[in-house]
């Protein structure tokens, strides 16, 4: 059975994806650069 969504259901849903995907990316950075500065200090 599907949903239909109304335009602004839609909306909403695409910027809070867009909001998720920044922060996700954002962590990831944080996370890479966290990893590669123990490994840089180790060596």
């Amino acid at each position: 059975m599907s949903k239909f969504l109304t335009p602004e259901e839609v909306m909403v849903k695409r910027k809070r994806n867009k909001a998720i995907l920044y922060a996700s990316i954002i962590l990831g950075t944080m996370l890479l650069s966290a990893v590669v500065t123990i490994l840089t200090n180790q060596l």
